[in-house]
């Protein structure tokens, strides 16, 4: 997974999700159905 400043689509497959990590700070994951190497968070 890389970690980046901030994270963008990679192809038409992508797909962005919001999550809460454990300090209750929303972190923006990007996750790939066909392509797993387009797994990005953003930190």
């Amino acid at each position: 997974m890389k970690v980046k400043a901030s994270v963008k689509k990679r192809c038409e497959y992508c797909y962005f999700v919001q999550r809460r990590n454990k300090a209750g700070k929303r972190v923006v994951y990007v996750y790939c159905k066909r392509n797993a190497r387009h797994k990005q968070r953003q930190g």
